[in-house]
């Protein structure tokens, strides 16, 4: 069972009907392009854990399995729970996706993370930020796409930060935490059996603070091999605290001047075309080794990189409207534009417009990500809309 059918989920789809498997692709009806490429689709909301539950039920599949979005990990944790399937169980997942129970697991474990207070009122949020000698940040216990997350540098802020991270909550709970400085870097950790059996380091490239969401991810990271021994340990007590299992777990740190910290994880592989970037690294499919490892087959990975550096983009605006023209990428870089002239863009929950992404294969990695960033750019700002 393949939860989603959007465009991150499609080269998933993909892999397993190319690997011969039989693909349940299950999603709400819309215009996803997953929809049709398998010959078993199950309209469902991904996000009901009892419905998914009654589908895999009846379906009784070898495994089940997303990548690119959260909304659907109580379902993927429950099936694998309840069917005794190989993956991330029900607590883990939960866990993945409310940043308090994750936040109490780390610490709990002495895993570095930002230190954090779960906060009833403005009056907790005051006393915690007034404790602090730097920034703090505000945000929803269990939002997505950076959605109620407001950075404080004045006690006036924190009212109309408390009230919009309460908005975006679905629970009601809201963390204060504090900001942490420094360069945003991410890692793949492929977990077999609860043990990490590769961990793959990579840059990111961010929208600027406090937002932080990811556009952009490079591999190797140029300084990889620092940061991997850096962070090893505290990966493997992450995902034993968590309880993440058979699958690509995504990882995002925050390189501070104490030392690496982990922001989140989860037990899924990350989007930003990250399962292309560490794979043509590494020279394996990171699709089809998730697949593998959601079905608790036994997997071969290389001891060491067996692929070529690169880095990729998305394409994005942040404006939406109708296209007039957009001028081609060069030929140099691999690409995937999603939308025509005459086409209507979209902005995303991250309010962003995602027209495509553009990568860069090369052998030397040293002009990879300046050489991408430039091409985006200029792409980008080539774009015309109707409404300009």
């Amino acid at each position: 069972m393949i939860l989603g059918a959007g465009r991150y989920q499609v080269p998933l789809i993909k892999a397993s009907i190319e690997l011969g498997i039989e693909t349940h692709v299950c999603s709400i009806l819309g215009d996803y392009p997953g929809i049709g490429l398998s010959d078993h689709f199950h309209e469902v909301d991904i996000a009901s854990s009892t419905d998914v539950l009654d589908l895999a039920q009846e379906i009784q599949p070898d495994g089940i399995i997303t990548t690119a979005t959260d909304i659907c990990l109580k379902s993927i944790g429950l099936v694998v729970e309840k069917m005794n399937l190989p993956g991330s169980g029900y607590e883990a997942s939960s866990s993945c996706l409310n940043k308090s129970l994750m936040k109490q697991k780390l610490v709990g474990a002495r895993v570095p993370t930002a230190d954090y207070r779960v906060v009833e009122g403005v009056e907790s949020a005051l006393d915690f930020f007034n404790n602090l000698s730097s920034a703090c940040v505000i945000k929803p216990a269990d939002s997505s796409g950076s959605r109620g997350v407001s950075k404080i540098v004045e006690s006036s802020e924190i009212e109309s930060a408390f009230e919009s991270a309460k908005e975006y909550s679905k629970s009601g709970v809201v963390l204060i935490e504090e900001w942490l400085e420094g360069e945003e870097f991410g890692a793949q950790a492929v977990v077999e059996n609860g043990q990490c059996k590769l961990l793959v380091v990579h840059s990111d490239v961010t929208t600027p603070p406090p937002r932080r969401i990811p556009v952009g991810h490079g591999c190797p990271h140029p300084n990889g091999m620092e940061l991997k021994g850096m962070v090893q340990e505290m990966v493997n007590d992450a995902i034993d605290a968590i309880g993440i299992d058979n699958t690509v777990s995504n990882i995002d740190f925050i390189l501070t001047e104490n030392g690496p910290k982990i922001i989140e994880l989860t037990c899924r592989m990350g989007g930003t075309r990250l399962p292309e970037v560490c794979g043509t690294y590494w020279g394996i499919d990171f699709y089809t080794l998730a697949i593998q490892l959601a079905l608790g087959d036994k997997i071969n990975i290389p001891a060491t990189p067996q692929g070529k550096p690169n880095a990729a983009h998305n394409l994005i605006l942040e404006r939406e409207g109708k296209i007039i023209s957009m001028d081609s990428v060069k030929a140099r870089f691999v690409h995937e534009v999603w939308f025509d002239a005459g086409d209507c863009v979209p902005l995303n929950v991250a309010r962003l417009a995602e027209l495509g992404y553009i990568q860069l294969i090369q052998d030397g990695s040293s002009s990879i990500l300046p050489d991408l960033i430039k091409e985006v750019n200029r792409v980008a700002g080539s774009v015309v809309l109707e409404e300009d």
